[in-house]
């Protein structure tokens, strides 16, 4: 069965990063001052939280720019296994699912054209019939998708991606599949 996938640039990456970097910081003021507020095992506990928060944060501050996420989910969650210790079941829960929403996050979507159907990365995910396809076209790195409910997805394709992609086999492809399921 053919099939294509293309990956698709991601808007909401930034707002995540955000949200990382404001979670990482209160994680580290959050255990630093449990550290100095605190005597015996929940020191120890709160140095264990800032041994594994601030690796993360400073690598985030120094690569602001070429920032990738590192698995940056697993402190986060190992954090929130701390917080829960500690009482905070708000902060636990919070960071928990945060790191649950990052493994999601983190993933590159691709829309995914099959035979049947085109599967489209949202959450939850929407799947299309070719039925409901006026047009699908690539041309000069821009995907369009324009659906016979008048919505048009557009999107531009990373150059890497690209390149490496059988554009011209793909827009054959849809070509067939719109026109072997309009009549």
């Amino acid at each position: 069965m053919k099939q294509y996938k293309i990956e698709i640039p991601d808007e909401k990456q930034k707002t995540y990063k955000i949200f990382t970097f404001i979670m990482l910081t209160l994680n580290f003021l959050g255990f630093g001052y449990v550290f100095l507020r605190t005597l015996g095992i929940a020191s120890l506990f709160s140095i264990a939280g800032l041994v594994l928060t601030t690796p993360a944060w400073l690598y985030y501050i120094i690569n602001k720019k070429h920032f990738k996420t590192p698995i940056l989910e697993t402190p986060l969650i190992a954090s929130a296994i701390l917080w829960l210790y500690f009482g905070n079941i708000y902060m636990g829960i919070l960071l928990l699912l945060f790191s649950i929403i990052g493994l999601f996050a983190n993933k590159k979507p691709a829309i995914i054209f099959l035979q049947n159907e085109i599967i489209f990365p949202s959450f939850p995910q929407k799947n299309y019939s070719w039925k409901e396809i006026e047009q699908v076209v690539w041309k000069d790195d821009i995907l369009t998708l324009d659906l016979k409910n008048n919505n048009l997805f557009q999107f531009k394709i990373e150059n890497n991606f690209a390149k490496k992609f059988p554009v011209n086999d793909f827009n054959e492809f849809c070509l067939e599949m719109i026109s072997k399921n309009n009549h």
